[in-house]
This record gives C-alpha cells, sequence and structure tokens, in this order.
C-alpha cells in the first residue's frame, strides 16, 4: 500500500493547483501507474447535479466574463438553484440532472472546445461544511492559509494509516469526498486507530498516477448510493456500502 506519511508531507509544501473549473487536468508526471484518464475515470461514483432542459442541454448561468455551470455534489443544492432559476426564467423548462463527475467533466471539455468568443466555467459546489473541516485540517497539517486559498477547491479525506477497501481488482486505500464517510469508517475500525487527514482533489488525483501501482479509490457518495438504489439503477437495495478496513 502507499506510504501515507509521504503524502502528508507533500500537502506541507505548496498545494497542487485548484481544480480547474472548466476541467480536471494534470500535469506531466513520471513513472504513472495508470493513464490521467483511468485515474479521472475514478470520479464515476461522484455524481454531480447540474441545471440543464428536458432534453439533457446544460443551462449556464450568464456572466460578464463567460458562462457559469455550476455542479453541485448535493442534490438538494442543486434543487434549490433549480427553484430560483424557476423563478427567474418561468419560460423556461428545467430540470436537475446526475452527471458521474468524469462525464460532466468531458462534456465542458468538449463544449469549450466549440466556444470562441466565451468560456464555460463548471466550478464543483461542495458542502459548506466539509469545506470549512478541511481549511481546519489543511492548516494543522501546515499548509499556509495562502497555499490552501489558492490550491483547495473540492477537498477529500483520508487517513493515517489509509484506510482501505477490497475491490474486484484487489485492495485499495481510499480517499472520501465527505469527511462523515471518512469518521463513520474510522470508527468502523477494531484495534485500529487512524488520523484523518485532508487534501484538495487534485492533489488525490495525482497521487493516484504517481504511485507504482493502481492503489487507489474514490469512496462512492451518499448521492452515488441513492441514485443506484432507485428502479432504473437495478433496484432499491441493489447497491451497498463496501467494508472498510486498514492494511
Amino acid at each position: 500500500m502507499p506510504d501515507v506519511s509521504a503524502f502528508a508531507r507533500r500537502l506541507q509544501r505548496p498545494m497542487a493547483t485548484a481544480l480547474a473549473c472548466a476541467g480536471l487536468l494534470l500535469p506531466a508526471l513520471p513513472a504513472r501507474a495508470i493513464p490521467e484518464a483511468e485515474a479521472l475515470r475514478k470520479l464515476s461514483v461522484v455524481p454531480v447535479f447540474i441545471l440543464t432542459s428536458p432534453e439533457g442541454t446544460p443551462l449556464p448561468i450568464q456572466r460578464d466574463n463567460g458562462l457559469v455551470l455550476p455542479m453541485y455534489l448535493e442534490p438538494a443544492r442543486a434543487q434549490k438553484e433549480l427553484e430560483m432559476f424557476r423563478k427567474s426564467n418561468p419560460s423556461v423548462q428545467a430540470r436537475v440532472l446526475p452527471v458521474p463527475l468524469n462525464i460532466a467533466n468531458e462534456k465542458v471539455a468538449e463544449i469549450n472546445s466549440k466556444l470562441k468568443d466565451k468560456k464555460l466555467l463548471a466550478p464543483v459546489i461542495v458542502n459548506e461544511d466539509d469545506f470549512a473541516r478541511a481549511v481546519q485540517m489543511l492548516k494543522r497539517q501546515g499548509v499556509s492559509e495562502k497555499d490552501i486559498s489558492e490550491g483547495l477547491s473540492v477537498p477529500v479525506f483520508f487517513s493515517k494509516p489509509f484506510i482501505t477497501v477490497n475491490t474486484p481488482k484487489g485492495t485499495k486505500a481510499v480517499f472520501f469526498l465527505s469527511y462523515a464517510d471518512a469518521e463513520r469508517a474510522a470508527a468502523r475500525l477494531k484495534d485500529t486507530k487512524v488520523e484523518l487527514l485532508a487534501a484538495d482533489i487534485t492533489v488525490a488525483l495525482q497521487q493516484m498516477v504517481q504511485q507504482q501501482q493502481d492503489a487507489f479509490v474514490f469512496y462512492p457518495t451518499q448521492a452515488f448510493f441513492e441514485l443506484m438504489q432507485q428502479p432504473a439503477a437495478g433496484g432499491k437495495g441493489a447497491v451497498k456500502a463496501p467494508a472498510a478496513a486498514p492494511r
């Protein structure tokens, strides 16, 4: 398994560039365990919720410097945005559409490739409590306020030693998008105490491609499990959270 101590030390250096609004882009790195595209596909268990037309066309917000398409991790916040949108645009039909984050990223990049005068920005809107918690944790980890301000966009949580899950491809260390999920996984451990730490999602993605082995996964969000339990996704109870244990 990867060395969490070495990973934690990396966070004391300037944090990786924040998650780009127009797409998740990784710098060139040597000795990749997996290609960038495969690392990004691991985000398929992280749905984001966006406003679209009934046909699925994104409905971005017009801003002075371009177009903005908020991508919400929480469906409830997307629904509130939908209500405000309908009040401001009563003649426009709209809905909330869940899209895996990796697919959403590809669509944003595709749209931007066709735009000439403007760019579509698609920030991921995270849980406010998780963001505040990550800021506190990063400060304790020795990251400066400046680096946090410039480098924290979408927080992820992990542990020392790493919490792991068993997958069809072997045991993998886990990054959580929710502090509550990380805390619950840590509480289920027996005879092992772990320290919870925070990072930006770009740091997690970089760590995935830097390891000599395919060693990491993202833990599915609560929204992912709820979507999988809907009839169209295989029926209620079709998906269960994997057990977590440190290795």
